[in-house]
Protein backbone atom coordinates (compact mmCIF):
# COMPACT_ATOMS: atom_id res chain seq x y z
CA UNK A 1 0.00 0.00 0.00
CA UNK A 2 1.20 3.23 -1.17
CA UNK A 3 2.21 5.81 1.91
CA UNK A 4 0.05 8.37 0.57
CA UNK A 5 -3.47 8.64 0.12
CA UNK A 6 -4.23 8.16 -3.64
CA UNK A 7 -7.31 9.06 -5.39
CA UNK A 8 -8.82 5.72 -4.95
CA UNK A 9 -8.45 6.00 -1.26
CA UNK A 10 -11.64 6.31 0.68
CA UNK A 11 -10.89 7.19 3.97
CA UNK A 12 -7.12 7.62 5.69
CA UNK A 13 -6.04 6.02 8.04
CA UNK A 14 -5.29 9.14 10.48
CA UNK A 15 -9.56 9.98 10.24
CA UNK A 16 -9.86 6.34 11.04
CA UNK A 17 -7.33 6.43 13.99
CA UNK A 18 -8.71 10.16 14.74
CA UNK A 19 -12.42 8.78 14.61
CA UNK A 20 -12.26 6.22 16.62
CA UNK A 21 -10.26 7.56 19.59
CA UNK A 22 -13.48 10.17 19.58
CA UNK A 23 -16.34 7.51 19.44
CA UNK A 24 -14.73 5.64 22.29
CA UNK A 25 -13.90 8.42 24.40
CA UNK A 26 -17.34 9.67 23.99
CA UNK A 27 -18.43 6.02 25.26
CA UNK A 28 -16.47 6.16 28.41
CA UNK A 29 -17.97 9.23 28.87
CA UNK A 30 -21.61 7.80 28.62
CA UNK A 31 -21.00 5.09 30.96
CA UNK A 32 -19.47 7.97 33.56
CA UNK A 33 -22.65 9.82 33.32
CA UNK A 34 -24.44 6.79 33.50
CA UNK A 35 -22.34 5.80 35.82
CA UNK A 36 -23.96 8.74 38.74
CA UNK A 37 -27.18 7.75 38.77
CA UNK A 38 -26.48 4.35 40.79
CA UNK A 39 -23.88 6.17 42.88
CA UNK A 40 -20.08 6.08 42.49
CA UNK A 41 -18.95 6.85 45.57
CA UNK A 42 -17.70 3.99 48.39
CA UNK A 43 -20.91 3.42 51.06
CA UNK A 44 -20.83 2.19 54.42
CA UNK A 45 -21.72 -1.93 52.59
CA UNK A 46 -18.52 -0.99 49.90
CA UNK A 47 -18.49 0.06 46.36
CA UNK A 48 -22.08 1.85 45.27
CA UNK A 49 -23.32 0.27 41.81
CA UNK A 50 -21.90 3.07 39.57
CA UNK A 51 -18.34 2.75 41.19
CA UNK A 52 -16.38 0.25 38.69
CA UNK A 53 -18.18 1.08 35.55
CA UNK A 54 -17.68 5.01 35.98
CA UNK A 55 -13.84 3.86 36.83
CA UNK A 56 -13.96 2.04 33.86
CA UNK A 57 -15.42 5.20 31.56
CA UNK A 58 -12.72 6.69 33.34
CA UNK A 59 -9.95 4.71 31.81
CA UNK A 60 -11.44 4.07 28.03
CA UNK A 61 -11.70 7.56 27.57
CA UNK A 62 -8.65 8.15 29.29
CA UNK A 63 -7.01 5.55 26.98
CA UNK A 64 -8.88 7.03 23.92
CA UNK A 65 -7.57 10.77 24.22
CA UNK A 66 -4.17 9.32 24.57
CA UNK A 67 -4.73 7.23 21.58
CA UNK A 68 -6.05 10.56 19.41
CA UNK A 69 -2.82 12.70 20.78
CA UNK A 70 -0.96 9.67 19.15
CA UNK A 71 -2.67 10.03 15.66
CA UNK A 72 -2.16 13.97 16.14
CA UNK A 73 1.44 13.40 16.99
CA UNK A 74 1.78 11.48 13.75
CA UNK A 75 -0.56 13.03 11.70
CA UNK A 76 2.21 12.84 8.97
CA UNK A 77 3.31 9.22 9.02
CA UNK A 78 -0.68 8.25 8.92
CA UNK A 79 -0.99 9.44 5.62
CA UNK A 80 -1.57 6.12 3.71
CA UNK A 81 -5.47 5.24 2.87
CA UNK A 82 -7.26 2.97 5.44
CA UNK A 83 -9.46 1.70 2.78
CA UNK A 84 -10.13 2.19 -1.43
CA UNK A 85 -12.88 2.62 -3.06
CA UNK A 86 -12.86 -0.95 -5.10
CA UNK A 87 -11.95 -2.72 -1.49
CA UNK A 88 -15.13 -0.66 0.32
CA UNK A 89 -17.63 -1.86 -2.70
CA UNK A 90 -16.41 -5.65 -2.23
CA UNK A 91 -17.10 -4.79 1.37
CA UNK A 92 -20.99 -3.43 0.30
CA UNK A 93 -21.10 -6.48 -1.97
CA UNK A 94 -21.66 -8.49 0.91
CA UNK A 95 -22.87 -6.14 3.87
CA UNK A 96 -26.02 -4.94 1.72
CA UNK A 97 -26.83 -8.47 1.42
CA UNK A 98 -26.22 -9.38 4.48
CA UNK A 99 -28.54 -6.08 5.51
CA UNK A 100 -31.44 -7.35 3.38
CA UNK A 101 -31.65 -10.99 4.95
CA UNK A 102 -31.57 -9.61 8.49
CA UNK A 103 -34.50 -7.04 7.14
CA UNK A 104 -36.27 -9.39 5.12
CA UNK A 105 -36.18 -12.60 8.11
CA UNK A 106 -39.21 -10.83 10.16
CA UNK A 107 -41.51 -11.32 7.06
CA UNK A 108 -40.04 -14.13 5.57
CA UNK A 109 -38.82 -16.42 8.24
CA UNK A 110 -35.21 -17.47 8.75
CA UNK A 111 -35.55 -20.64 6.35
CA UNK A 112 -37.39 -18.63 3.21
CA UNK A 113 -34.76 -16.09 3.85
CA UNK A 114 -31.72 -18.08 4.26
CA UNK A 115 -32.81 -20.31 0.81
CA UNK A 116 -32.59 -16.93 -1.01
CA UNK A 117 -29.73 -15.42 0.71
CA UNK A 118 -27.67 -18.91 -0.17
CA UNK A 119 -28.98 -18.87 -3.48
CA UNK A 120 -27.93 -14.81 -4.52
CA UNK A 121 -24.77 -15.82 -3.75
CA UNK A 122 -24.43 -19.00 -5.84
CA UNK A 123 -26.16 -17.19 -8.38
CA UNK A 124 -24.03 -13.88 -8.50
CA UNK A 125 -20.54 -15.85 -8.42
CA UNK A 126 -21.91 -18.61 -10.66
CA UNK A 127 -19.37 -16.42 -13.25
CA UNK A 128 -16.65 -18.58 -11.53
CA UNK A 129 -14.42 -21.65 -13.08
CA UNK A 130 -17.40 -23.67 -12.79
CA UNK A 131 -21.05 -21.75 -13.03
CA UNK A 132 -23.69 -23.43 -10.92
CA UNK A 133 -26.96 -24.38 -12.68
CA UNK A 134 -30.11 -23.43 -11.46
CA UNK A 135 -30.90 -26.96 -10.32
CA UNK A 136 -27.65 -26.72 -7.95
CA UNK A 137 -28.62 -23.31 -6.87
CA UNK A 138 -32.24 -24.21 -6.04
CA UNK A 139 -30.77 -27.55 -4.28
CA UNK A 140 -28.15 -26.03 -2.33
CA UNK A 141 -29.87 -23.30 -1.17
CA UNK A 142 -33.29 -25.07 -0.09
CA UNK A 143 -31.10 -28.01 1.22
CA UNK A 144 -29.37 -25.37 3.64
CA UNK A 145 -32.75 -24.09 4.83
CA UNK A 146 -34.17 -27.98 5.28
CA UNK A 147 -31.14 -29.19 7.47
CA UNK A 148 -31.64 -25.79 9.31
CA UNK A 149 -35.19 -27.20 10.08
CA UNK A 150 -34.34 -30.51 10.93
CA UNK A 151 -31.12 -29.18 13.50
CA UNK A 152 -32.98 -26.39 15.29
CA UNK A 153 -36.71 -27.42 15.23
CA UNK A 154 -37.19 -31.15 15.01
CA UNK A 155 -34.02 -32.16 16.81
CA UNK A 156 -32.54 -29.80 18.98
CA UNK A 157 -36.89 -28.68 19.69
CA UNK A 158 -35.35 -25.11 19.04
CA UNK A 159 -38.14 -23.69 16.75
CA UNK A 160 -37.24 -20.33 14.15
CA UNK A 161 -39.24 -18.22 13.30
CA UNK A 162 -40.61 -20.49 9.74
CA UNK A 163 -42.83 -17.08 8.36
CA UNK A 164 -45.29 -17.61 6.05
CA UNK A 165 -44.03 -21.55 6.10
CA UNK A 166 -45.82 -22.11 9.21
CA UNK A 167 -48.85 -21.84 7.50
CA UNK A 168 -48.20 -25.30 5.43
CA UNK A 169 -50.12 -27.18 8.03
CA UNK A 170 -48.21 -26.53 11.01
CA UNK A 171 -45.10 -28.57 9.93
CA UNK A 172 -42.76 -25.67 10.57
CA UNK A 173 -44.12 -25.01 13.65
Amino acid sequence: MSRNLDSSALVGTRWVEAGLALFTALVGAVVMYGSHAGGIGWGDAGPEPGYFPFYIGLLLSAASLANLMLAIARWRSLAEAFVSRGAFRQVLAVFLPIVLYVACMPFTGIYLASAGFIAWFMWRDRQREKPYGFLTIAAVSCGAALASYLVFALWFKVPLQAGPLAMLGGLLK
